[in-house]
């Protein structure tokens, strides 16, 4: 499994913790924050916490965690 990592976006401090299989669960300035995945297709989604099920939408700030998870894994 992958080691954990902060960065900073849109003047808040993130962790990302890699979970299973494209998974992350997202902590936003300390707290926990939400669970991405990326999918398939390469497309990054909410898991809704209520049902664990990935959520569809547009979601500019899930797009831009998974841009920074994208490049900090390919370094």
């Amino acid at each position: 499994m992958e080691e954990s990592f902060h960065f900073k976006l849109r003047g808040a401090i993130y962790e990302v913790i890699p979970e299973e299989e494209n998974t992350y669960t997202i902590f936003k300035m300390g707290s926990e924050h939400l669970q991405i995945l990326k999918n398939s297709n390469h497309k990054w989604m909410r898991i809704d916490y209520k049902t664990d099920l990935p959520v569809v939408e547009e979601n500019d700030e899930v797009e831009d965690i998974g841009a920074v998870i994208d490049r900090y894994f390919l370094k």
